[in-house]
């Protein structure tokens, strides 16, 4: 998937806007890249009874501007997202409530165009060689900002110290834990 240098890059998530699909979990890693990756969006396709309280919590983390959420979608427009996107991300909880047909339409969408993709193994139990991306463990938002991280393939520095070869190793998650940390006590 070839972008051009400096055009923003999109994370797309489909899932339901209810404790099931996870939203939360994306917006928490969103708001640890965020400050690395000014070129970085989210956009959220599905509906629930959360919606209200998923975007005062990006505007919390201070991403609102960045969080774009669509509602949901039919198999056609979820697809056409899928090939705008940078990476599918499907943070379920709960593959029964949480993850769909469109989400299932967006997991085959991205199989058909190499889109990559960082899912929970509830959101994609089948998950396979197949499909370029990452399983992570369902309501760990600084594993899914790892994964998101090291699927868009530049390590992010935090420390004017820090090499991007420390940022990838299993110790280097540490940039990404104190800046989840100094999220929450702002």
């Amino acid at each position: 998937m070839a972008t051009v240098p400096g055009a923003p890059r999109r994370l797309l998530c489909v899932a339901p806007l209810v404790p099931a699909g996870g939203v939360d979990t994306l917006l928490t890693a969103f708001g640890i890249l965020a400050g690395d990756r000014p070129d970085l969006t989210v956009q959220v396709v599905g509906g629930g009874p959360l919606s209200r309280a998923l975007r005062a919590h990006a505007d919390h983390l201070g991403v609102a501007d960045r969080v774009v959420f669509c509602g949901p979608m039919r198999a056609p427009a979820v697809r056409t997202a899928v090939r705008r996107c940078a990476v599918l991300v499907l943070p379920h909880r709960d593959h029964g409530a949480g993850a769909g047909p469109a989400a299932d339409v967006a997991l085959l969408e991205a199989r058909v165009t190499g889109c990559p993709v960082v899912a929970t193994r509830q959101a994609a139990p089948h998950l396979t060689s197949r499909v370029a991306g990452s399983l992570v463990p369902a309501g760990a938002p600084t594993a899914l900002a790892q994964a998101l991280e090291a699927t868009l393939g530049v390590p992010v520095r935090t420390d004017p110290g820090a090499s991007a070869a420390t940022a990838s190793t299993p110790g280097g998650d540490r940039h990404l834990l104190r800046r989840a940390w100094n999220r929450v006590v702002r």
